[in-house]
């Protein structure tokens, strides 16, 4: 099962839950979320390729329109399970030129891209077409090529038939500079699987589905998925859901018959707000650093095929990549600085709001107060001290005496975000992204850009030809080569940037979203002991306690996809 429709089933039957319980209460149930939140995902290609039955395959959704011919005439977007699904019309069809820019338009806002062709592969107007949204776009880095129809070929949908179509330089001159598995290359016969959903005899059904290559089609989708880290999208609602549900909670719960211990749920809440706060902000900030360094790096490949023209020689061209070459590393060097400096201050922030809670006043209070009155405590407000260890330095010898153990992991806990924590973090953040440079230097590059029809080495490597093309009409041709050069270049620099902005996002869930999830939840957990020492709980507030408790479960089910 593709793993984000099972996440988006979980979030939608926790929403209708979370739903139904505050319309039963009386309770404002308005979510405010944004669409754009949803995953999008968008069909594109050739007309008559099984778009429409692939996304049928994939959705189970029964009124998408299939057969031979341009069956989808206009753009479709379906709901499904809290996703977009997109079909688009043919593009390229030569009979309606229109569905182009129907096309461009939905693929434009696409978070994964699903390329259709056939067995058949490209001709010359889908070859163009392709390689025009692959590298000008710039959408490789959100696609997955589909070739469908694979039963009509002479061997079927098995492997010897696709290693034939792998090794074709009709796939192969169309796609390149990019590799089959660049574009997470799929073979399916969505036919095949449709009509195994509606045979009766088992054996036959077994046969067609096997014969599909749904499950290669799924597993592919789902480590895109993860690679791309489109799985935080999910969290948003879950996140949404929980913060609506507190804020009810709050407005229910009766003050319990001791001020300290309300004091002490009040204080835990603060710290939530400040770790909450920072999340969010460090979030938007390092997406920031990302988006702008790979937009530098994007502008450098418009600026690199530039130097590609008529009249260059060798040496020019050699001497430039090395150039540009120099800049990427500063660009990757800068990043890294950024994006530690970002951290550091962030985490800082956090540590120093922290401090100053614990300095105030009102904190000072409260360990006054629980240093007088521990032994009268509730075992699970004394539980919840014990997990503080912020407490543990001056509650006093009557905690100390009464087992309280400093340095208990909990949500106060403020070695977590101080110290040399700290500089590990910031130090491994760094080392992460100087390390997803180097595979781009060291592969990528040396893949080589094609001019003229010859391999262009960029790191070092010999030019294979002085480029002398004279301007005139006789030599359309190698003026068409030297457009293919310019094409490969932007593709590689756009190639490059996009694995930054990936690399960026695995980074932000790794170092931002994951631990500080974490603290929120060991946080909430501490509140939710001493809410359960409450006994004139309504069942209503029992009730919300136990579904926000179900959308932080669901949060970290889904950052372990």
């Amino acid at each position: 099962m593709l793993q984000i429709e099972e996440a988006s089933e979980k979030i939608k039957a926790l929403e209708d839950k979370v739903i139904t319980a505050l319309n039963e209460a009386g309770l404002n149930s308005e979510i405010k979320y944004d669409e754009n939140d949803k995953i999008n995902i968008v069909f594109a290609g050739q007309y008559s390729a099984g778009k429409s039955s692939i996304l049928k395959m994939l959705t189970g959704i029964d009124d998408i329109g299939i057969g031979a011919g341009i069956t989808t005439q206009q753009t479709h977007t379906y709901e499904w399970n809290g996703l977009f699904v997109t079909d688009t019309p043919g593009i390229h069809t030569e009979l309606r030129p229109d569905h182009d820019e129907i096309a461009y338009e939905e693929i434009s806002a696409a978070d994964m891209l699903v390329y259709v062709i056939t067995y058949n592969l490209f001709d010359s107007f889908n070859g163009e077409h392709f390689r025009k949204l692959a590298i000008e776009k710039d959408k490789a880095g959100e696609m997955i090529l589909v070739i469908n129809k694979m039963n009509d070929t002479a061997k079927g949908n098995c492997p010897e038939q696709q290693d034939i179509i792998m090794g074709s330089t009709g796939l192969k001159d169309v796609i390149a500079p990019y590799s089959p598995e660049d574009l997470n290359l799929c073979f399916l016969d969505a036919k095949s699987y449709l009509e195994s959903i509606d045979e009766s005899d088992k054996e036959i059904a077994d046969e067609l589905y096997d014969r599909s290559g749904y499950e290669k089609f799924v597993e592919t989708l789902n480590r895109f998925v993860r690679e791309k880290g489109l799985t935080s999208k999910l969290t948003t609602k879950p996140f949404i859901l929980s913060d609506l549900l507190e804020k009810h909670i709050k407005d229910l719960e009766p003050k319990s018959s001791d001020d300290t211990v309300d004091a002490l749920k009040e204080h835990l809440m603060q710290q939530r707000g400040i770790v909450v706060e920072k999340r969010n902000s460090l979030k938007d900030e390092l997406k920031g650093v990302f988006a702008t360094k790979a937009s530098y790096i994007k502008d450098l490949g418009t600026e690199a095929a530039n130097i590609v023209v008529e009249g260059c020689t060798e040496t020019e061209i050699k001497d430039s990549l090395n150039d540009y070459e120099k800049q990427i590393k500063q660009i990757s060097q800068e990043c890294e600085e950024e994006v530690s400096d970002t951290l550091k201050i962030g985490f800082g922030e956090i540590d120093n709001d922290f401090t100053t809670l614990e300095n105030s006043e009102f904190s000072q209070n409260i360990k006054k107060n629980i240093g007088a009155k521990f032994n009268d405590l509730p075992e699970n407000v004394k539980q919840v001290i014990n997990n503080i260890s912020g407490f543990a330095k001056s509650a006093g010898a009557q905690i100390a005496n009464n087992s309280y153990k400093a340095g208990v992991a909990g949500g106060l806990k403020l070695s977590n975000f101080s110290g040399g924590n700290i500089h590990q973090i910031v130090l491994k953040v760094g080392n992460k992204i100087g390390l997803k440079f180097k595979p781009w230097q060291a592969i990528k590059l040396s893949r080589g850009i094609s001019v003229a029809g010859q391999v262009v080495g960029i790191a070092g490597a010999a030019l294979g030809v002085i480029m002398q093309i004279k301007a005139d009409s006789d030599d359309e041709k190698a003026r068409e080569s030297l457009k293919e050069c310019r094409m490969n270049i932007r593709s590689m620099f756009n190639d490059s940037a996009n694995s930054l902005i990936d690399n960026g996002t695995k980074i932000i869930e790794e170092y931002v979203t994951s631990p500080l999830d974490k603290q929120i939840k060991e946080i909430d957990n501490q509140i939710q002991l001493i809410r359960e020492t409450e006994e004139n709980r309504s069942e209503l507030c029992k009730k919300l306690e136990l579904l926000k408790c179900d959308c932080q479960n669901l949060i970290h089910d889904i950052h372990a996809l």
